[in-house]
């Protein structure tokens, strides 16, 4: 039965379909607002709108796909954006957006300091709202919201974010358009921090990064170089591993990043639009009690401003300029959903 058959069945359509505003209420995660969505595809994941909007949380029929990361779900006000500071609050989650004015290593540039990954993901989203569209057959849930990197006398950028799942289908879109709201040009960073945690990554999970060139970012990196494919056991004395993939497009300029577990038939897959997110960093880190390994679509290499600017990957915006990123996320299931993206 389609959508306006299965209604006649039902009482609400939270039966078949819903997505409902939620609050915490304990320890550090107290005040954090959520939206909770839920399809009929098993799929599951939460908005975090008192934190950039980002994704801490994704499930499919009850299995858990990110990483979450020791401090749990942390509320904005206890963000330190000095130094590392940022890692006393790293959800990590699903997906953390870094940006926009720093992602990556933190620096300093031109005498200021700058924290790593920026403000973005710990900076309360503003003109939210979120409903079920019923559009014929294929209903969706919508949810958009306004996330502000400003301050006075410097650079003024806005997110503006778009989150789409449908009805029966297991996965979700997120789109952005980031602006320059100021009268002069400004520095540009995003990072998609996507992170990929236990029971999908285990030392039997198959990574997929169609990669044209890999680069180790460190001298450490370089000597996983013959593994960066491959995870391992959970080591308590592991130190973490990045690597630069420049991605093969497809024919439509997109690529597809994926994990899959062999064990659990499950995986999850991200598309990524290389016409905007031109850079793609993966994160290895197979330590016991973090283990978690990213797959980070971006804009820009992580080594700092002036490295960026060095090496020719950093963006501007001009005043009133805008530049837009498309993300999907989708749930594999089944050894032939994942060869038909390796085939694609």
């Amino acid at each position: 039965m389609n959508y306006q058959e299965e209604k006649k069945y039902i009482g609400h359509k939270d039966q078949l379909m819903r997505v409902k505003k939620i609050k915490m209420q304990d320890g550090k995660a107290k005040d954090v607002e959520l939206l909770d969505v839920q399809n009929r595809s098993g799929m599951h994941f939460d908005v975090n709108i008192s934190r950039g909007m980002d994704i801490p949380y994704v499930d499919f029929c009850g299995e858990n796909i990110g990483f979450i990361s020791p401090c749990g779900v942390v509320a904005p006000e206890y963000f330190d954006d000095k130094g590392l500071g940022f890692l006393k609050s790293f959800t990590a989650g699903f997906m953390t957006t870094c940006g926009l004015k720093l992602a990556g290593a933190p620096c300093e540039y031109e005498g200021q300091s700058y924290g790593l990954h920026g403000n973005i993901s710990h900076t309360p989203a503003e003109d939210v709202s979120y409903s079920i569209v019923e559009d014929g057959e294929t209903p969706y849930v919508d949810i958009k919201g306004r996330v502000r990197d400003a301050i006075i006398f410097g650079e003024k950028l806005t997110l503006d974010r778009e989150i789409k799942c449908y009805y029966k289908e297991r996965k979700f879109t997120v789109s952005d358009k980031v602006t320059n709201e100021g009268y002069k040009k400004v520095r540009h960073m995003i990072l998609y921090h996507c992170n990929i945690g236990y029971p999908i990554l285990t030392p039997d999970s198959e990574v997929y990064i169609p990669a044209l060139e890999t680069k180790p970012r460190t001298a450490h990196s370089q000597e996983g170089m013959d593994c960066w494919m491959k995870t391992q056991e959970a080591d308590p004395d592991y130190e973490e591993m990045c690597y630069y993939h420049t991605l093969k497009p497809y024919a439509d300029n997109h690529s597809v990043v994926a994990i899959f577990n062999p064990n659990l038939d499950l995986g999850i897959a991200i598309d990524v639009d290389l016409s905007t997110l031109d850079h793609f960093v993966q994160w290895k880190m197979m330590g016991a009690g973090d283990y978690v390994m990213g797959l980070e679509p971006g804009n820009v290499t992580i080594d700092g401003i002036a490295d960026a600017i060095e090496n020719g990957s950093m963006k501007y915006l001009d005043a009133g300029e805008s530049v837009e990123y498309h993300l999907t996320f989708q749930i594999i299931k089944g050894r032939e959903e994942l060869e038909a993206i390796k085939n694609r």
